[in-house]
């Protein structure tokens, strides 16, 4: 089946398909796993095998700020991406191979594809089984998360699988410091014990797994028909999954809270952001103090006009309490107080 405009053509051709990626660029990687759900025939079965340079990637409607540590991401030249479909967010590095298995809606279970790559390690001679969460897993560690996306006729499974990944990269990558204070709309991830393949087997590299799991899909789907990478079938996806509205406004509302103890008070803020802008902002000193002096007072009320509308950014937010520090000593602490809770 061709696709011509928005209409699918039926043709002959093989409902088989296995596509290799050649690009490490997560932005390329993630725009062509949506071209393949686009565009191929809705009664295929598609093997994708894919991996990407240093990224996070997190489901469509999580919270970056919550998941992920940005400051430490952006010192060790990790990127940050957000797939389409749901899940938690992963890690992935040249040490992590991804797969994605398109099928028919219809032929569709979320064990089925997990299954299946469990089998291809197990004729790799790693013990490897699908838990109650679909995962696949390796005694009580995690070797494989997954994420799935239906549509009206088609259905995926993309999963992460953990080689020889920088694990150490892994869980620093993926510790917010400001996850307890920030309350989500968005979905928490779930966090695991985990475990490279190479801790279990010094033969499995990326092309052994990458031919383990080819020939476990042949022998579940049918005879495979190896199709060509394309890095610009989907260039219009691609520029726009890495936008900053793609990557940070399509967080779902939240509200960061705060608690800073200062020589002269003790302050409690509350930052609401909605689509990635910050919709406003309180500052109030505890309950049970007195009441604060006017010029505390004043810069309270500053902060709280100044900020809503200013883009959920540390150089946004520095930006828009510029002007704020120089009102006093005090004013300044409390500006580079908030500052800090957006690093």
């Amino acid at each position: 089946m061709l696709r011509v405009g928005r209409r699918f053509v039926h043709s002959s051709g093989p409902k088989t398909l296995c596509y290799v990626s050649q690009s490490t660029d997560p932005y390329t990687n993630l725009a062509f796993e949506d071209w393949l759900l686009r565009n191929t025939d809705p009664q295929s079965y598609v093997l994708y095998l894919w991996r990407n340079r240093p990224t996070i990637v997190i489901g469509r409607n999580q919270n970056p700020w919550k998941e992920c540590n940005l400051d430490m991401m952006q010192k060790r030249d990790v990127l940050l991406a957000r797939r389409t479909s749901g899940g938690g967010a992963v890690y992935h590095d040249l040490g992590n191979t991804n797969y994605t298995v398109l099928m028919p809606r219809q032929a569709f279970s979320r064990d089925r594809c997990a299954l299946m790559v469990a089998q291809a390690l197990q004729q790799a001679d790693i013990p490897a089984y699908v838990n109650a969460r679909h995962d696949v897993a390796v005694g009580e560690r995690k070797v494989s998360g997954s994420a799935f996306r239906l549509t009206s006729s088609r259905a995926f499974h993309h999963g992460t699988m953990l080689i020889d990944a920088d694990l150490a990269r892994l869980n620093g990558c993926l510790r917010s410091r400001h996850a307890d204070a920030i309350e989500a709309r968005g979905v928490d991830s779930v966090r695991s014990a985990v475990a490279n393949l190479r801790d279990y087997s010094w033969a499995i590299d990326h092309d052994a797994f990458c031919t383990a799991v080819r020939n476990q899909f042949d022998a579940s789907f049918g005879p495979v028909h190896d199709m060509p990478f394309d890095a610009a079938a989907n260039t219009d996806m691609k520029d726009r999954i890495r936008t900053w509205d793609w990557l940070f406004a399509q967080t779902p509302d939240f509200v960061h809270r705060l608690d800073g103890y200062f020589p002269w008070a003790t302050v409690s803020a509350s930052i609401s952001a909605h689509r990635g802008h910050i919709s406003a902002a309180n500052l109030a000193t505890a309950p049970e103090a007195s009441a604060p002096p006017p010029h505390i007072s004043a810069a309270f009320a500053d902060i709280g006009r100044a900020l809503p509308g200013t883009r959920y950014a540390y150089a946004d937010v520095a930006e828009c309490l510029a002007p704020i520090r120089n009102h006093g000593s005090h004013a300044a602490e409390l500006c580079d107080w908030i500052l800090a809770a957006f690093q």
